[in-house]
């Protein structure tokens, strides 16, 4: 009999102990720590559904917010901002984990530059500094963080005064504060870089080709500004004094657009001249704040160091 009670009383040990199934529903959390593990490991896609399978699994497990972060930043690797967007929305609101709330709340502006359209950001880092929807401990980090993103986002727009007001605002005793200054000090060259007039560069080549490329430092172009239009010019000269009339209307046809085309080629040097000065002069920038707690959605970069160039 007491045989026969031991064996009844080791088989149920096996099989509500041991058994897989009854360990899923006692020990949950190292299904949300094995999505945490692939995250680690840039298994994105993997980490997302096997969060969401812990989700399921344990509707009220209290790591649920945990779970939805980690789909949130998942998401927002593989590029699928839309989806990070409103997960990170769900963390942001929920006021039982107030840390990862401020995660959420922070991160997200991330996911709203990449989201586009960049007025959205701005706007998201606006209401984070005029008020933040965190504790009052949390939220002077918060603010002086959505000042320093500000910044440089309002700096790639080449709004220079705006950035530097803002830029100055962040604290001096912030993590961010020595970045900022420099930057803040920074933001004049922005305003000095020896930029191109487009439409002086119209009206030089209007006058001679070639020459407005020349001032856009584009040499190349000015030489075969300069050689086309001199070569239709004299072939539809000598048409004329020929009486050629069939090849003069010809040739006169393709000098005229070759000279307004010269024109335009030298308005448009000027654009990109002056478009490569500001992005070499804000690259150079982001190569010295790297390590900061920024990031930019035209140089791509490492989660966390949003400045480093990537």
């Amino acid at each position: 009999m007491i045989k026969r009670r031991f064996m009844i009383a080791l088989i149920i040990f096996f099989v509500f102990v041991t058994n897989p199934f009854a360990l899923k529903a006692e020990q949950p959390d190292s299904y949300l720590d094995f999505a945490w593990s692939l995250f680690r490991s840039e298994d994105f896609y993997r980490a997302i559904t096997e969060a969401k399978r812990f989700l399921f699994l344990n509707p009220d497990d209290p790591r649920g917010v945990e779970a939805y972060l980690l789909i949130a930043r998942s998401y927002l690797k593989i590029g699928r901002y839309a989806q990070a967007k409103t997960s990170f929305i769900k963390v942001a609101a929920q006021k039982d984990r107030p840390g990862l709330a401020a995660e959420a709340i922070w991160e997200l502006g991330r996911c709203l530059e990449l989201l586009g359209p960049r007025s959205e950001a701005l706007n998201y880092y606006r209401q984070l500094i005029e008020k933040p929807p965190l504790t009052p401990a949390e939220a002077t980090d918060i603010q002086n963080k959505a000042r320093y993103r500000l910044g440089w986002l309002l700096l790639e727009d080449g709004q220079w005064l705006e950035s530097k007001e803002v830029l100055s605002s962040v604290a001096a005793d912030h993590p961010l504060g020595d970045s900022a200054a420099k930057l803040s000090g920074q933001v004049r060259e922005g305003q000095t870089l020896p930029y191109v007039s487009p439409v002086a560069a119209g009206i030089l080549s209007a006058v001679v080709p070639g020459a407005g490329q020349i001032y856009v430092h584009r040499p190349v172009d000015a030489a075969l500004a300069f050689g086309l239009n001199a070569a239709f010019l004299w072939g539809t000269i000598e048409a004329y004094q020929k009486e050629s009339w069939a090849v003069f209307t010809l040739l006169g046809l393709i000098e005229l657009s070759l000279y307004g085309g010269n024109i335009y080629n030298a308005v448009n040097g000027g654009h990109i001249h002056n478009r490569k000065l500001k992005k070499d002069f804000i690259k150079r920038l982001h190569r010295e704040h790297a390590l900061r707690l920024g990031y930019s959605p035209v140089f791509k970069g490492v989660f966390l160091s949003w400045t480093i160039i990537h």
